[in-house]
């Protein structure tokens, strides 16, 4: 291991120690100054989802120990390279932007995040296939959950930058772009799992699932949380039809899809 690698992997947990702390700040900190929006929109989940940043942290804790392992160099050096750093400052100005009300510039920045992030995700797929269950856990499951929250964040982030709700509830405008971002995030469930063919990506399709499933838990209006519900149910049960598909005798190309892309 050169002293390179070994200034990176350093490099790589002072930013994870970093990342954490941020992200605590952000999410159970001091609420912002008064006057400052607080980003509801007729999208916005409920609180519980953010717990999704536990697991996230969790298992990036895991990669920051795993990397030092002879056995994860290269995807480590190689498959997410500097950009865990990149993603992860990207990733704290993102949320520092959206606690202080700045929804426009946050919004950017969360688009920013997600292209570093989906350089690791799909660098990881093509380039450094997972061979171990370590490296499914500790290398590919961090970035692949961190993703699916990523793209679910920019919808939401995409609502909080440029709507706004009233008292008297969503517009039939406001109601049909709502249902359009949700339609959209179950297809992109769906992509997840049909992506990497044999694999599957189960891991981001079930972190939109989850936050889709906290739209249906904080929105009232009943047409924006049926149809939240709907693709939420949808996008838990469509990664198990290669196994239903097995039941009744029929072959898919997905049927062997391990829990972890």
């Amino acid at each position: 291991m050169s002293r390179l690698h070994i200034f990176q992997k350093v490099v790589n947990v002072l930013v994870y120690l970093f990342f954490l702390s941020t992200t605590v700040y952000s999410v159970v900190g001091p609420a912002p100054d008064e006057g400052v929006s607080d980003g509801q929109t007729y999208i916005t989940p409920s609180f519980w989802i953010e717990w999704v940043w536990t697991v996230i942290h969790l298992l990036l804790g895991g990669f920051v120990i795993y990397q030092w392992f002879e056995a994860a160099h290269e995807q480590a050096i190689h498959g997410v390279g500097w950009h865990f750093v990149i993603s992860v400052l990207l990733n704290a100005a993102w949320l520092a932007l959206i606690k202080h009300g700045h929804f426009i510039i946050g919004f950017i920045f969360v688009l920013l995040t997600a292209s570093s992030v989906s350089f690791v995700f799909y660098n990881l797929a093509n380039n450094h296939p997972a061979t171990t269950w370590y490296d499914k856990l500790f290398i590919h499951a961090p970035f692949s959950l961190w993703h699916g929250w990523v793209v679910f964040s920019s919808v939401v982030g995409l609502f909080q930058a440029f709507t706004h709700t009233s008292e008297e509830g969503p517009g039939v405008w406001s109601r049909i772009f709502v249902i359009i971002g949700l339609v959209f995030l179950g297809f992109t469930a769906i992509g997840y799992v049909e992506y990497k063919k044999q694999k599957g990506d189960l891991t981001s399709a079930f972190v939109i699932a989850l936050g889709l499933l906290a739209v249906f838990t904080n929105q009232s209006d009943p047409w924006i949380r049926w149809v939240a519900f709907a693709e939420a149910i949808i996008s838990f049960l469509y990664p198990a039809r290669p196994y239903v598909f097995k039941l009744v005798g029929r072959n898919t190309e997905a049927e062997n899809a391990p829990l972890l892309g």
